[in-house]
């Protein structure tokens, strides 16, 4: 009882505190992909009893199941912004209302789908006897469980032979040395994990690059903000000034950043910047600019000079475009392969994927919908204005989900069995498979 009633409460104040970032999410999720908000999906609860778990929702929106039953690591279905709502693990907020419901505890075992629990042992199925939990020992041990699913094999199948196993181990534990006091460790402890494990040391190698451009943004958002503000001032800054200029900067790294991150600023591969980015580039620091306006309002900084976000605009986007030159000159054609015709997936993501995309434009043959690689610092990333969406073993999901007409292999030197392996998998989602002519 005293659990119940410690659930109930926490989860009615934290709907309450949370309503505002509830509010925020839902919009974003609304702006990035077509679809509904929430995602709902039928899970076992106490004593076998199945309920609807919710959350937001961070996968693409389609009238037919696509893919694996559980997601796994760079899934391809997952949008961009599903994907930073589910590596800090934004998207388990809603479960708030199945605790509030009493479907769910802060604490306890995972709930899981009907079809895994069916591989439940009698043994196994003792934890069905509590209320199945947002935070739990397997969660807290195995908090990126989709970094264990390797390239390659049934997703379905690994999980109920090699993770399942383990996960229910903690949680038959759990469940026979449970207590109030042992939830609130418990607790403390998922929040820390949480907070702790959504930047690994993985995913930091990963998006070097993409970390590298973001460091330069906000170091630049920094400087040109306060050089426009010493120019506007004609380099005598008065006390009040700098005291604004002060209080006013977190607000300005804060909004600018927030905006050029949910625009994509940072998921194209530096080498491969095109006109594509300076046109983000322009709508972030418009945006930005909008809001932080409002922000200054609202805040009480009504004395901020209104000058000094319209020239401190255009000189932002100046550095910001200038210094991307240097990465990587501007491309003449932004859209990327836009043309119409077949759907083609291009596997390589380097130096012939990106003459196999100019050959596809300049000749109107095809639109490449994505790129597809095994690299995986390359996942998510743009690629000529094109993202990476997958490895060579998403070229099923990635076929149904965009109509793929077509496979087009351009690597320099791949093998003989790489080549017939991709083959294979091209013919098993019923899909063309060629290699690009300059290819060897």
């Amino acid at each position: 009882m005293l659990k119940r009633i410690f659930d109930f409460v926490l989860s009615l104040v934290g709907l309450v505190l949370l309503l505002p970032v509830f509010i925020l999410v839902a919009a974003l999720i609304k702006l990035n992909s077509r679809g509904p908000v929430f995602y709902r999906q039928v899970r076992v609860g106490k004593d076998g009893k199945r309920f609807h778990i919710l959350k937001f929702r961070t996968m693409i929106e389609t009238p037919y199941w696509t893919g694996a039953p559980l997601s796994t690591k760079n899934d391809p279905r997952v949008t961009a912004f599903g994907a930073i709502l589910r590596r800090f693990k934004l998207n388990e907020f809603p479960q708030l209302v199945n605790v509030l419901k009493g479907d769910m505890s802060f604490v306890g075992p995972r709930p899981e789908v009907p079809d895994f629990v069916e591989h439940y042992t009698d043994e196994q199925l003792k934890v069905l006897s509590v209320r199945p939990g947002i935070v739990g020992p397997s969660q807290i041990v195995m908090r990126n469980e989709e970094d264990l699913f390797e390239d390659g094999i049934d997703p379905k199948d690994f999980y109920v032979k090699n993770i399942l196993p383990r996960k229910l181990e903690m949680d038959l534990e759990y469940v026979s040395t449970r207590s109030f006091w042992g939830d609130i460790k418990y607790l403390f402890q998922g929040v820390g994990i949480t907070l702790a494990g959504a930047i690994t040391r993985r995913h930091l190698f990963e998006n070097a690059e993409q970390i590298t451009l973001f460091l330069c943004d906000a170091f630049i958002c920094v400087l040109s903000y306060c050089l426009t503000y010493f120019l506007r001032m004609e380099g005598n800054m008065p006390p009040t000034e700098e005291i604004i200029l002060l209080e006013t900067v977190p607000y300005v790294i804060a909004v600018r950043m927030i905006v050029f991150m949910y625009l994509g600023l940072y998921s194209t591969l530096i080498r491969f910047i095109s006109f594509d980015e300076v046109i983000k580039i322009i709508k972030g620091v418009v945006l930005s600019t909008v809001v932080m306006v409002l922000v200054t309002f609202f805040v009480g900084e009504r004395g901020h000079p209104r000058s000094v976000f319209v020239i401190d605009s255009f000189i932002l986007v100046c550095f910001m475009t200038g210094y991307r030159f240097i990465f990587k000159a501007l491309q003449s054609d932004s859209k990327g392969g836009n043309t119409g015709g077949r759907n083609i997936l291009v596997f390589g993501a380097d130096e012939m994927g990106d003459i196999a995309l100019r050959y596809l434009k300049m000749e109107r043959d095809g639109n490449v919908v994505a790129f597809i690689d095994d690299d995986p610092r390359k996942m998510r990333k743009r690629f000529g204005g094109v993202k990476v969406l997958g490895n060579r073993y998403d070229i099923e999901t990635l076929a149904r989900l965009y109509q793929v007409d077509e496979v087009l292999i351009a690597v320099q030197n791949i093998g003989d069995a790489d080549v017939e392996q991709i083959r294979s998998l091209c013919e098993k989602a019923g899909v063309r498979c060629e290699v690009f002519g300059l290819a060897n």
